[in-house]
């Protein structure tokens, strides 16, 4: 039983399996040539016909002449196609790498500028003055228009930078000249900070100068050089406009309305005033251009504006010295009496405003009117007054009322109270306007003894020597 069994563990299981199943047969193997033996090295370097004379002995004689010569014409088609695809690649790889330079002489910077970046190029420029060529012109190029340079190389120009602005330049009479003259000296002298300026005027005719200004003042026409800013005026004729503007109805308008109409129209308004019992002041009586007329810009026109209340002047002559005070209503009368030489009392000496004036509230509503009171009277105040009524009574009788009356005093001895008048010189009669009187004064030193005056204008007092004092005014 373990005999039997044994044949089943995992060797003899295999080989048992092996024995019952038929063996296959290998093929047979087929008899290999043996290898070739590698060729020497005079072997290798013999031309490739050689070989084959040598391999193939039996085809010598049988080498057709023609095949070799195509073989050696297609071996120089190769490398001639070898050398033309080197040299097409190194123009390819040139051109790839290199640009060909524009011609750049007369055009303008910016053309440079922008062709450089393009292209990867770094331009050169190099800035100087010339007269001829407008500034950022292109003078010349170091590199020749055609000619080729490589990317991120640098690309050399010359630049203008127009006319020196520092040359000096004397400035012609543009008083003498008219527009086209003053832009062709501009143009030719490239004086290009000279700005020609048109303006319109009423008086000179088109084309001719105005004025001219030079923004320095320290700069005169002589000293100008090119850099220098100046302004040279001409005229454009004289300005017209197309009458489309409305005119309003202004009447009874305040002044202030058609002012800003006016102002805002460019209207060359103009004012008139009157009085007006009807009209308020400050409002508009009367226009010269009626409304809904239509009328342009710089158009003249005239209102009547009113003054209010109009107060016509009277002749004062018709009235008296007491009346005058209330003849005008409205308006302060200021009357007084002044004396004269030769006008009776009463009658009018002059009145501040003629007579038939018409005075508004923009007028001084004050008038002064002076009666004559005739030549001044001297009374006799021997007595009757003292020495401190003597400023007053001059001042309130005789200046006030237009009267050049002064007087001086006298001090005397006087059995009269101390500071009273004594003594005058001119007393009880008419005097001229033009006077100073001589008064004498009580020094009130003897008693009861009476002190005798003479009785006439001339006066009288003390011979005692007193002293004199000075006029009182």
């Amino acid at each position: 039983m373990s005999d039997f069994l044994s044949n089943f563990n995992g060797d003899n299981y295999d080989r048992r399996k092996e024995e019952k199943e038929p063996r296959k047969e290998l093929p047979k193997q087929e008899k290999q040539p043996p290898p070739k033996k590698a060729p020497s090295l005079e072997e290798r370097k013999e031309p490739p016909e050689a070989q084959i004379k040598r391999r193939n002995p039996g085809l010598k004689d049988s080498i057709d002449p023609s095949y070799q010569k195509q073989k050696k014409r297609k071996q120089r088609l190769i490398i001639l196609a070898v050398i033309a695809a080197c040299v097409l690649l190194g123009v390819f790889y040139y051109q790839q790498t290199h640009v060909k330079v524009p011609n750049f002489i007369g055009k303008n910077l910016t053309d440079v500028q922008v062709w450089a970046t393009e292209n990867k190029v770094k331009p050169k420029i190099k800035q100087i003055y010339d007269r001829g060529k407008d500034a950022n012109t292109i003078l010349s190029q170091e590199e020749k228009a055609g000619s080729r340079v490589k990317k991120g190389g640098v690309l050399n120009v010359t630049n203008s930078l127009g006319a020196d602005p520092d040359e000096k330049l004397p400035l012609p009479d543009f008083m003498k000249m008219n527009k086209q003259q003053a832009e062709r000296w501009i143009k030719e002298n490239k004086a290009e900070n000279l700005s020609l300026i048109e303006e319109y005027s009423d008086t000179v005719e088109k084309g001719r100068p105005l004025r001219a200004e030079i923004a320095n003042a320290e700069v005169t026409p002589e000293t100008y050089k090119r850099k220098d800013a100046a302004k040279v005026y001409f005229s454009k004729g004289k300005q017209t406009y197309q009458k489309d503007i409305k005119v309003p109805d202004f009447q009874r308008k305040p002044r202030s309305e058609v002012e800003t109409w006016a102002k805002n129209n460019e209207i060359d308004l103009t004012y008139e005033e009157k009085t007006s019992n009807e009209i308020p002041a400050d409002s508009i009586m009367e226009q010269s251009i009626a409304k809904d007329e239509k009328i342009a810009k710089k158009d003249k026109m005239s209102v009547t504006v009113s003054l209010g209340k109009g107060y016509v002047v009277p002749n004062f002559s018709d009235y008296s010295l007491e009346d005058a005070g209330t003849a005008l209503e409205g308006v302060q009368v200021q009357a007084k009496g002044v004396y004269t030489e030769n006008l009776p009392y009463g009658q009018l000496v002059s009145q501040s405003v003629e007579a038939g004036k018409v005075l508004s509230a923009k007028d001084d509503l004050t008038i002064k009117v002076y009666y004559s009171l005739g030549r001044p009277y001297m009374k006799d105040l021997r007595g009757t007054m003292v020495e401190g009524g003597l400023q007053k009574y001059f001042h309130d009788e005789f200046q006030s009322k237009g009267a050049n009356i002064n007087y001086v005093i006298r001090r005397v001895d006087s059995d009269q109270p101390k500071g009273t008048v004594v003594g005058m010189s001119h007393f009880s009669d008419y005097i001229p306007l033009n006077l100073t009187v001589s008064i004498d004064i009580s020094l009130g030193n003897l008693g009861s003894a009476p002190t005798s005056f003479p009785n006439n204008n001339n006066g009288g007092g003390s011979d005692s020597g007193e002293n004199q004092e000075t006029p009182s005014e």
